[in-house]
């Protein structure tokens, strides 16, 4: 299903486009288990899903991403769930799809590996990328409107990402990473890759847009900091999605303190240079609203 205009059309000339929050944290407001496969609730429990997107799409949210943050076969092996990737990848495309209707843009999610490739590690290249191959295909035939690979930390997998979603036909691929505020001042992912390094990087692979998402001792405002530093490598458009505060542990309860209001503060600063602005970490429907609310005001 496609969209008039393309979603690169609106990138290209805004407004900025608005993303969704959280998914982890509000299926396990749903009922997940922690430590759960979140993902394959596309298959033990679709509705639930789709509620929690539906409600972002209430909120105002013009861009989804689907529930396959660790769909990939290296996450699921964890719960013996290594040769379902491409029905948990298919399920998620559809389940998005209905929740966004006609008018909302759907990205198919990849997230990390869960590991290290070689020689750092011992996933091999080419099982990553038959990995991958086999879930963006599947997401695309699910009619997703292109491809997010988000929260990387190592530039290595993230450009392998990009490659396979570009190889598999994906209309949009945007690449996002997570990066830590350094105690010396400035930004690196847990890896050591500098924003500017990363954005340098994967325009020259060939992704339409980049950015950054997530991250630790990073706060909102911050984005505006990382946002300078990624626009001084690309001239790409950006996706920025922090999280909702610094996460505080309250009892056994992570939680995060950002409220709605004070974030749709920070979400309008930084509508004011990214094409998409959304969430991540403990942000939720009522946050994303607020946001809309405002920009829309």
């Amino acid at each position: 299903m496609t969209h008039p205009p393309s979603l690169r059309a609106r990138l290209a000339s805004g407004p900025v486009v608005i993303g969704d929050g959280a998914m982890g944290t509000e299926l396990q407001r749903a009922g997940l288990e922690p430590g759960g496969s979140g993902d394959a609730w596309n298959l033990e429990h679709p509705g639930r899903v789709q509620a929690i997107q539906r409600r972002y799409v209430e909120a105002g949210s013009e861009l989804i991403l689907t529930n396959t943050f660790g769909t990939n076969r290296f996450v699921l092996s964890r719960y013996d769930l290594a040769e379902r990737e491409a029905d948990i990848a298919a399920a998620g495309a559809r389940i998005a799809r209905e929740a966004a209707g006609p008018g909302v843009f759907v990205l198919g999610d990849i997230g990390p590996c869960g590991g290290f490739l070689e020689p750092l590690g011992d996933i091999a290249p080419g099982d990553l990328r038959a990995s991958l191959t086999t879930v963006v295909e599947a997401l695309l035939a699910g009619g997703v409107d292109g491809i997010v690979i988000e929260t990387m930390t190592a530039l290595d997998e993230a450009l392998l990402a990009v490659e396979v979603a570009l190889a598999c036909g994906a209309p949009v691929v945007a690449a996002s990473m997570a990066f830590d505020a350094v105690k010396t001042g400035g930004f690196k992912t847990m890896m050591g890759v500098g924003p500017g390094d990363a954005a340098r990087a994967l325009t020259e692979a060939g992704a339409h847009v980049v950015g950054a998402n997530c991250g630790t001792r990073v706060s909102p405002r911050d984005f505006l900091d990382l946002a300078a530093a990624l626009r001084s490598a690309t001239a790409l458009p950006l996706v920025l999605q922090p999280n909702a505060g610094q996460p505080e542990l309250v009892g056994t309860e992570i939680r995060y303190p950002g409220s709605p209001d004070r974030f749709a503060d920070d979400l309008m600063a930084l509508s004011e240079v990214a094409a998409i602005v959304g969430g991540c970490c403990g942000s939720t429907p009522e946050h994303i609203a607020a946001f809309a609310r405002r920009l829309r005001g």
